[in-house]
């Protein structure tokens, strides 16, 4: 009899032996985590690089750059050298009324200066008097310009000046549409990471409710422990599994919204698998390394750098050049024409001056009387230029609040990492001295579940605050607006 106790007892110290020790590797859910398959794992930066090659807001933001230099080349046009040529015939009743050819090769240059030459031909029976020329026809050589309005600025050097700054502005517009792209992104990103994270604990979780249920039924089976604890068991169990499900449920999900930033070279969407898992965390998304002790370098990149602040300013260039345009139509218009005549373009005759004789000469002018169109565009392009100025102070301003606000929220959240690293320690020491007193005899089931419920719920939560700090500090960097840099 007393052999056949010993023998129950060891057999009992074995279940308990056994279940202690897989509760006392609780821990290594996250360990099981970090050490999969590396080909499985998809990291950060990795996904990134992937979101920023492929990605269709990625390629539309590419094309920014690429419209504003077809711009810039649409505004180069104005000065491309143009050949006219006109030709105009009248035959009536078998007689050759006229027949004029014309032909006019133009050259724009800066300051509204257009170089110009041509030959003309006019024969028939009918012709005007002042449309009479050489019956080798005529060429000229000459210019035309204005002398007030448009002789500092006109809309084609305006175009061009600003598809330039266009040009520039471009780049800063590629830039804000990617730090977007890329905070949705990496958001997306650290949530699927988090919802990974409380599956495996679950995962873990159920493995040793599991054992414990077993362990517990044989013990009851024995006679050594009640028949409720094994209900507790079950329950413990049942407890575990829904939460597993549940854990599963959002991974899965979580991976369907990381696959809207997923696409393959062919421009197909690409649907994440279940086995690719996230890798851990690590903040090597970008080269820029948060340093809690360097607030103002950040504002100041911030203020330097940032796509938002710098597109404000080329467009406030921009308006500059048509507040000018603007004051250029208020001048009045006077515009000078002359063209050397010469039969043959043998310039070289007894013309002697160029106002001596074989010439045409011009002068236009127009003015309006009260100006009332030029002054009402120069007000509103003032007032934009105000709105912008304004628009970007508040934009700044809201930065820097965002910045800051991020900073501090990143600070604390370090500082809440650390302290409950130290709690979940705490929680793991409580549970594994629960274990070692059920061991003993000296505690019941339903005190180490209440441990282990603390534990999980500790190691959940040390994984919500780490997911959300990864999550704060793309946001530094999204406000200082470098993640696509």
């Amino acid at each position: 009899m007393r052999r056949k106790m010993q023998r129950k007892m060891m057999r009992t110290k074995f279940l308990l032996g056994k279940f202690l020790l897989v509760v006392l590797f609780m821990n290594q859910a996250i360990k099981v985590y970090s050490q999969q398959d590396s080909t499985n794992t998809l990291s950060a930066r990795a996904y990134i690089e992937i979101v920023k090659k492929f990605h269709p807001l990625a390629k539309q933001a590419s094309l920014i750059p690429e419209i504003a230099q077809a711009e810039l080349l649409s505004a180069k046009g104005g000065w491309d050298p143009k050949i006219n040529s006109d030709y105009t015939n009248k035959t009536f009743d078998g007689i050759n009324y006229y027949s004029y050819f014309e032909t006019k090769v133009a050259i724009p240059t800066w300051y509204g200066i257009e170089v110009k030459t041509g030959y003309d031909f006019a024969y028939g029976a009918k012709l005007n008097t002042e449309t009479k020329l050489p019956s080798n026809g005529l060429g000229y050589v000459g210019i035309s310009m204005p002398l007030v309005k448009n002789l500092m600025l006109d809309k084609q050097r305006a175009a061009l000046q600003q598809a330039k700054l266009f040009t520039q502005a471009s780049e800063q517009q590629r830039l804000l549409l990617l730090n977007e792209l890329l905070m949705n992104a990496l958001t997306t990103y650290y949530e699927w990471n988090y919802a990974y994270n409380e599956y495996v604990i679950y995962q873990e979780a159920v493995r040793i409710a599991q054992v414990r249920f077993e362990a517990t039924k044989k013990l009851a089976d024995l006679g050594d422990r009640s028949a409720i604890d094994t209900t507790e068991a079950l329950t413990q169990l049942q407890s575990r599994q829904f939460q597993r499900n549940d854990a599963k449920l959002n991974f899965l999900n979580a991976g369907l919204e990381l696959s809207n930033y997923l696409w393959l070279e062919n421009d197909q969407p690409y649907r994440l698998d279940s086995s690719i898992i996230p890798a851990v965390l690590l903040a090597d998304f970008t080269n820029t390394d948060i340093q809690l002790n360097k607030l103002d370098e950040l504002i100041n990149v911030q203020t330097q750098t940032h796509p938002a602040l710098l597109n404000y300013n080329f467009k406030l260039k921009q308006l500059e050049v048509e507040r000018r345009l603007k004051i250029e139509n208020l001048k009045p218009t006077l515009n000078v024409n002359y063209n050397l005549l010469s039969e043959q373009f043998s310039f070289s005759s007894t013309a002697g001056l160029i106002f001596n004789n074989n010439f045409k000469f011009g002068l236009n002018f127009s003015m309006p009387l009260t100006f009332m169109q030029g002054r009402g565009e120069l007000k509103i392009t003032k007032l934009k230029i105000q709105e912008t100025s304004l628009a970007v102070d508040y934009k700044r301003q809201e930065l820097m609040n965002k910045l800051k606000s991020y900073f501090n929220n990143l600070i604390i959240l370090r500082e809440q990492i650390q302290l409950y690293e130290q709690t979940l320690n705490g929680y793991k020491q409580l549970l594994d001295g629960e274990n070692v007193r059920l061991y003993n005899g000296e505690s019941s089931l339903f005190l180490v579940n209440a441990r282990e419920n603390k534990y999980l719920e500790s190691q959940i939560k040390l994984r919500e605050l780490q997911a959300k700090y990864y999550k704060t500090e793309a946001s530094i960097k999204w406000a200082v607006g470098n993640l696509a840099q």
